[in-house]
């Protein structure tokens, strides 16, 4: 805060417990504004309505931005199903990134205004190790400051926290080890589909659709799930961290 002075704090509140985390400690701040909960269209209904009312629940305002673009079914006629990196890069840009490029025109007034960004990467979750450009403490790009309090934080002590704080748990989370609420299926493995059938039916149905509307569109035997290809850091994709984690 000292160096950088933002404008604003934003918690950016996917669902996902170290999110929660992460913006419950923004929240702390003083001069914190809101939760961000980007809403791709394609995720489980039960996590948007898990930060909500988390939201309504701590007093936290709250900020829910949509594609204002094309939307997941634009791009699944289009394109077909979302298959590794490249695709993933696609489906960021227009049902994150544009957002968060909106996040901060609304709320940018002045020309060096810095518009602070919290996020819950934590670097144990992956596997193979971010790249250094996200496995960092504070990053700025341009207005953008990105700041990740509980990068060096472990899962038992996001939890421990969550306990003091009297923080309930996304029951998403507990059943699918992941927040669920971005279910492009870009970096998904295949076996994720039936975890989702057995615990969100509905959320399986509504992928099952977009990959018959896939085949309508000329794009034959396409299937939700990346096909095989070689796992590749992405350093610039920072609220999808945990689905790179997960591959």
């Amino acid at each position: 805060m000292a160096e950088h002075q933002p404008s604003h704090i934003f918690g950016m509140f996917s669902g996902g417990h170290d999110s929660l985390t992460a913006t419950a400690l923004a929240a702390k701040h003083p001069a914190f504004t809101a939760a961000v909960h980007i809403n791709t269209g394609i995720g489980i209904g039960a996590t948007r309505e898990f930060v909500r009312e988390t939201c309504r629940r701590e007093d936290w305002p709250l900020i829910e931005y949509q594609p204002d673009g094309k939307t997941y079914r634009d791009l699944v006629i289009e394109k077909g199903m979302p298959s590794g990196p490249k695709a993933h890069n696609t489906m960021f840009y227009w049902l994150k990134q544009r957002a968060i490029r909106r996040l901060v025109a609304e709320h940018k007034q002045q020309r060096h205004d810095r518009i602070m960004l919290v996020t819950g990467i934590r670097a144990s979750e992956s596997e193979r190790r971010m790249t250094a450009a996200l496995a960092v403490p504070v990053r700025r790009d341009g207005a953008q400051l990105w700041v990740n309090p509980i990068l060096d934080w472990s899962a038992s002590a996001c939890g421990a926290f969550m306990a003091i704080e009297c923080l309930k748990r996304n029951p998403v989370v507990d059943l699918l080890h992941r927040s669920g609420e971005c279910l492009c299926g870009a970096l998904a493995r295949h076996s994720e589909i039936t975890e989702i059938e057995q615990w969100y039916p509905e959320a399986a149905a509504e992928i099952h659709g977009y990959e018959e509307l896939a085949r309508e569109h000329g794009h034959p035997d396409d299937i939700w799930a990346a096909r095989l290809h070689a796992p590749r850091a992405q350093a610039r994709l920072p609220l999808c961290w945990s689905c790179e984690a997960a591959t």
